[in-house]
């Protein structure tokens, strides 16, 4: 098997899988409100970064150094956005979890 083949076939997952998940995601966002929805909204946009990452990661060459600049910006909102949605989900569960004990007393 071609070495090239494998990478490229692994590219191709990795970018089919992003464009899945934003697929995913959005038809979450439609489907929830509140703070659910503000959390789904941070994971499409880290997302969406990731996959811009990725493509933008196959067009590295030395004659395009400026797409390395680009895709290295992409990872960074993608860590950026990624990290805001686990916050805000980590907020919403600990409000849930405290309406849950306060309940409960």
């Amino acid at each position: 098997m071609n070495y090239q083949f494998v990478i490229s076939s692994m590219y191709a997952l990795i970018i089919l899988g992003s464009i899945l998940s934003i697929i995913f995601t959005l038809g979450v966002i439609w489907r929830v409100e509140k703070k659910l929805d503000t959390a789904y909204k941070l994971f499409l946009a880290a997302i969406i970064f990731f996959t811009l990452s990725e493509i933008t990661g196959l067009f590295v060459f030395r004659s395009f150094a400026w797409i390395t600049h680009v895709s290295l910006g992409s990872r960074l909102f993608f860590v950026i956005f990624f990290l805001f949605g686990m916050l805000e989900m980590r907020a919403m569960i600990r409000k849930i979890d405290g309406e849950k004990s306060e309940g409960c007393a």
